[in-house]
């Protein structure tokens, strides 16, 4: 089997790359994939190393599964290139996530959906973790969801984090310039990720829509405000659901407990962004509260972005597709 990786270099890939020895696909012979740029760079693989090769139309031949880790307006471009040589595709970016008839992939959740689509899109790594740990209260019916997520800077990408940290030792030293954009996120919490379209960011319009699709709901019934915050790695989201059936504690936990991709911690254990990084498989879930009287539920879920809000759920969907 021949798989492709296209974004290799980038934060996600680097991470797929560290997963993929350990899958059922340790055999195959893997295609890293980047721009001219990093065409020729070396990245280590399995205890050895894989030369990057340059992106281009040419660069599916005879491959059966391709990871697309890069921009919409790259993978708009390149995907069909890839299904056309007879890849099946896994794409993580924005472009084919809402289009009808492309699966939105959370294995563990709607695998159903995939059936026999040679295109699957991998959400945004906050719908994953918030679709995780919602899914299994979908037995209860649920009216409303209103969530609140806190994004880690990783993210935004690789670009993004040398900003931070550039901002960081800045802001550290009192210097002006730490603060010279309104979207400086060093030392601070910044209820604004991406651009604002509307009366909605784009990172909120992703976790509505695309949650809907996963679930099966109508996105007119879930609210978010997206937040980045000053954590390197580990999305964190708070969620308030009215559910339709009658309720317990008891029926709640066992429902989330159920769930083969959550750990769910005990009263009074609280979820932190460093839980998602040790327990980078699962999906953190803490501050569970149930008020049986109103039908509702809160909870705390925090994921690691890259890992399983990311590459490890890349690779689930191409695992469900060979």
């Amino acid at each position: 089997m021949r798989i492709a990786v296209a974004g290799a270099t980038g934060l996600v890939g680097e991470v797929l790359l560290g997963l993929l020895p350990q899958s059922r696909f340790a055999d195959a012979e893997i295609v890293a994939l980047a721009s001219a740029d990093s065409a020729g760079r070396c990245l280590p693989y399995a205890g050895g190393e894989l030369t990057v090769s340059e992106l281009t139309v040419d660069s599916f031949k005879d491959v059966d599964l391709a990871f697309f880790a890069i921009g919409d307006e790259l993978s708009q471009r390149f995907v069909p290139q890839a299904l056309d040589a007879g890849a099946r595709v896994v794409d993580k970016s924005n472009a084919f996530r809402l289009k009808e008839g492309v699966p939105l992939m959370v294995p563990g959740v709607n695998d159903e959906a995939l059936g026999d689509a040679k295109l699957a899109a991998n959400p945004n790594c906050t719908t994953i973790g918030f679709v995780h740990a919602i899914a299994p209260l979908a037995r209860f019916g649920i009216e409303e969801v209103v969530a609140a997520t806190y994004q880690a800077i990783s993210g935004a990408g690789r670009d993004a984090v040398s900003g931070f940290w550039a901002q960081t030792k800045q802001a550290l030293a009192g210097e002006p310039d730490a603060y010279s954009t309104a979207a400086a996120e060093a030392l601070r919490v910044v209820p604004a990720v991406d651009e604002l379209i509307g009366d909605e960011h784009k990172e909120e319009t992703k976790l509505r829509l695309e949650s809907a699709k996963i679930l099966g709901l109508e996105d007119k019934r879930i609210f978010a405000t997206a937040a980045r915050v000053p954590v390197l790695t580990g999305h964190s989201v708070a969620a308030h659901l009215k559910l339709h059936d009658e309720i317990s504690e008891e029926a709640v936990r066992d429902a989330l407990g159920e769930s083969p991709t959550l750990q769910v911690l005990p009263t009074g254990e609280t979820p932190t962004s460093a839980d998602a990084v040790k327990h980078r498989d699962r999906v953190v879930v803490g501050r569970i509260r149930v008020r049986p009287q109103q039908r509702t539920v809160d909870l705390f879920a925090v994921a690691d972005n890259l890992h399983i809000g990311a590459a490890l759920n890349g690779l689930r969907i191409g695992e469900l597709m060979i």
